[in-house]
């Protein structure tokens, strides 16, 4: 089995490492622009031999991934549109779909072995040195098989995910994108507006000494490779756009509970029926199939009494007395000091 790697950067270095672990006789060609990556992949052994265009990669290969940033694909394709064997199974790992689609349809024509898919993995470091061979295990992996796929080839990328320890998951390009947007993209977005606007704040240097956890698990994203953001921004405007748009919807409508002080009751409500749905969703509940566990089943009773007013009137009603308590506190510190 010769495999070609186009790109071995983190995806693509960690593609190679993950077959490799799995098959240690497989002969893995890696190419990449940045001659120091596919320098760092091979020393690393996520690849058997470093290849000096994406043409030396492919030639004579059973299987092709392009793991390269997104706007880089299209030339990668038209690259190797004539190289590839017409046996050949192509995929690529780009965080978008449609784009990457149109322009395999271009430069690939009737070829019958370019299945798209997308692993759901990833970190914000970069480079060959962040790679990980189980970076894609228990993730999900997402094939997009145009109309033109062989069944052969849509099977092969359905078993390279597998092997790799991942989910294979069918779906079309335009749902791709606007699941993702909702999920991967739109959040990326709104971790580099959050850190934007506390780092142009003229106090930026005693809140940068503040923020501990919560700030760098919100901010984290914004340290993404800026390369892969824009690519992934300008090949999903529409979708990440229409996210952002529902995003500020539930700010603003979170910013008028909060400044409205006669409406605390409907705050915490929001605020704790929010939290145990993320308590569902973190003990497993996911897909459209529930999952069940004690700490669901805990949450579902949490609700119901939650529902019924009862769990919502007592915090509202130690709110009350903390804050009378303290209003009783302040008259009399005044009264001492008028006297």
């Amino acid at each position: 089995m010769r495999i070609a790697i186009l790109g071995t950067g983190l995806i693509g270095a960690s593609v190679g490492l993950a077959i490799r672990a799995r098959q240690p006789d497989a002969v893995v060609v890696g190419y990449d622009r940045e001659v120091r990556f596919a320098a760092a992949a091979h020393r690393a052994g996520a690849i058997t031999e470093v290849a000096n265009s994406p043409v030396e990669a492919v030639r004579d290969a059973d299987v092709v991934v392009i793991a390269t940033p997104v706007l880089a694909i299209e030339k990668m394709l038209e690259a190797i549109a004539g190289a590839v064997k017409p046996d050949a199974v192509i995929t690529d790992t780009g965080s978008t779909k449609a784009q990457v689609m149109d322009w395999a349809r271009k430069h690939l024509g009737e070829h019958k072995g370019f299945v798209g898919s997308h692993p759901m993995a990833g970190k914000t470091e970069s480079g060959p040195m962040a790679a990980d061979a189980a970076l894609f295990e228990g993730a999900r992996w997402v094939i997009v098989p145009p109309v033109t796929a062989s069944e052969r080839s849509i099977d092969s990328v359905t078993n390279l995910a597998t092997l790799l320890g991942a989910t294979p998951m069918i779906m079309d390009a335009a749902e791709h994108d606007a699941y993702v947007a909702a999920i991967s993209h739109m959040p990326m977005m709104a971790s580099t507006a959050l850190f934007t606007v506390a780092r142009a704040s003229e106090a930026w240097p005693e809140l940068s000494l503040l923020a501990a956890g919560g700030f760098q698990g919100m901010s984290r994203l914004a340290g993404t490779d800026p390369a892969m953001a824009y690519d992934i921004a300008v090949t999903n405007r529409a979708n990440i756009a229409h996210w952002i748009g529902r995003y500020i919807v539930a700010l603003e409508e979170l910013r008028r509970r909060l400044v409205d002080s006669e409406k605390d009751d409907d705050l915490y409500r929001v605020i704790a029926a929010t939290e145990l749905e993320h308590i569902k969703y973190s003990a497993g509940k996911v897909g459209r199939e529930e999952q069940t566990n004690e700490r669901i089943d805990s949450a579902t009773d949490m609700m119901q009494d939650f529902i019924a007013g009862g769990w919502l009137r007592e915090k509202l009603n130690e709110a009350k007395l903390e804050a009378g308590r303290r209003v009783k506190e302040d008259d009399n510190r005044i009264g001492r000091r008028d006297i």
